[in-house]
């Protein structure tokens, strides 16, 4: 059986679930492994004290607007590419792949100019006080350097996923994550770098995980053929781009704007507020990034399907994804509340930081249990080619909820009011998913109506011919 044959069963005619395991269980792994490194970074940086991981708190949402165009980018190919391949345009997923690549390398270049003129003002502007702010220099100026590999890194996972090699995305994402937590010690004590060293094992770690994907596509392995011929950017393909894109860069451009606004609230409570907050979004990741790891799997089998017109299949994943990860959710939101001390102890050995982290910790955990429901509908916003609903989504957790949760509560509550931010905001979003869920099972179900008529009607006349021959 060749590739494009078993990728075909694997989405069109396969066991739902079993098709939806063997496609999230790849991008699971290999996000997991990145949240495992996220922890392992702090780790080894808490060694070096509490403004070090305080910096790290302040140069994350940096991180995380680097890889925001990289995901994005990456996110509106996948899309278009799924529906192309799902109404078997296998020429068009292939000139969008291609444009993706051409627009991320656009991009990185113009990130790295812009960077270069303001990064001591974007780090004072994420929260950066006079004693974390050398710290963060040193380790988001590398960064920018490397943006660029880190941000076609995440382009080509999703396109990976998109054209069903879910496991070469894995393997790009463990080796880039393992190869990291490898170099990290090396660079920082070793060459006693310092936090630069985490930065240098960062961006040379992504690059050999980038060096892999491009060899995949080079050495005929990959169903998409990837290459500079193929770059016939169209209006159709860019707009695609763009517009399933757009909720990904609002929803991780939002995400570092409000880290910048809890970091500068934590700020006046000392550098251990600012590192606690820190260390709890990093493990918080771990979580979070399992579910993305999952949505990333399902978006593919959504966007096929709904691109085939199988309704039936398209339902059947989104009901098994909400179940199978909420109780995922559910499970990991207990962990976190019971052990939340010992978790935090992993980090610092500062009592402030302990005792903030864990309370922290604990209160984000509380609406965590309906975050899966929150991505799937998400990321089947995104498989659809829902724009609008996709972007009220990414606006309201991290932007339109968020960002005056953490104005407003800081100024009644204190630190109190910086802890509770995150779980108000996710709790408003999840009664908005709710209601733009029921709104898109009921377009489903009208279009899965329609769509049967129209066989029905063609399928009638059809036998009344042949009854007639």
């Amino acid at each position: 059986m060749n590739r494009q044959d078993k990728r075909a069963i694997i989405l069109g005619e396969e066991d739902v679930r079993k098709g939806l395991i063997y496609l999230a269980i790849p991008s699971i792994v290999g996000m997991v492994i990145n949240g495992v490194y996220n922890i392992v970074d702090t780790i080894f940086v808490g060694r070096l004290g509490t403004s070090a991981i305080g910096a790290l708190s302040v140069a994350f949402p940096f991180l995380m607007l680097i890889s925001a165009f990289g995901i994005a980018v990456g996110v509106g190919s996948a899309s278009y590419i799924s529906r192309s391949l799902g109404a078997g345009q296998k020429e068009e997923a292939e000139r969008t792949a291609a444009t993706g690549v051409g627009m991320i390398l656009g991009l990185g270049i113009i990130l790295i100019t812009l960077g270069q003129l303001w990064l001591e003002p974007v780090m004072r502007l994420f929260g950066a006080t006079d004693t974390i702010l050398p710290h963060a220099m040193n380790y988001a100026r590398t960064l920018l350097f490397g943006a660029p590999i880190i941000m076609l890194k995440m382009t080509l996972n999703n396109i990976l996923r998109a054209e069903g090699s879910a496991h070469a995305s894995m393997i790009a994402l463990i080796s880039g994550a393992v190869l990291n937590m490898i170099l990290d010690p090396i660079f920082i004590f070793t060459l006693n770098m310092g936090i630069q060293g985490a930065a240098v094992a960062t961006v040379l770690a992504q690059s050999i995980a980038v060096c892999f994907q491009l060899w995949y596509y080079i050495s005929g392995r990959s169903y998409l053929k990837l290459s500079p011929s193929r770059f016939q950017p169209s209006k159709t393909i860019v707009m695609q781009i763009v517009k399933i894109g757009i909720p990904s860069i609002l929803t991780l451009g939002l995400n570092s704007m409000a880290m910048a606004l809890i970091n500068n609230a934590a700020a006046p409570y000392g550098d251990y507020a600012v590192a606690a907050m820190g260390i709890v979004k990093r493990v918080m990741s771990l979580g979070m990034f399992a579910i993305f790891g999952y949505g990333q799997g399902f978006q593919p089998m959504a966007g096929f399907n709904y691109g085939a017109k199988n309704f039936g299949r398209l339902n059947e994943a989104i009901r098994f994804s909400v179940r199978i990860t909420t109780a995922f959710t559910f499970c990991a939101a207990t962990l976190f509340i019971i052990f939340s001390e010992t978790v935090i102890s992993w980090f610092s050995t500062d009592p402030l930081v302990l005792q903030t982290g864990a309370q922290a910790l604990r209160a984000i955990s509380i609406p965590f249990p309906l975050f899966g429901f929150q991505i799937i509908y998400f990321s089947l916003f995104q498989a659809l080619g829902k724009a609008i609903p996709a972007g009220i989504l990414s606006v309201s957790r991290q932007g339109l909820l968020l960002i005056p949760a953490i104005i407003i509560l800081p100024r009644f509550f204190g630190l109190d009011g910086v802890i509770f931010a995150q779980p108000t905001a996710d709790g408003l979003t999840i009664i908005m998913t709710v209601i733009l869920g029921i709104m898109i099972n009921k377009q489903l179900d009208r279009e899965a109506r329609e769509h049967l008529t129209f066989i029905n009607q063609e399928i009638v006349p059809a036998k009344a011919a042949k009854e007639l021959i």
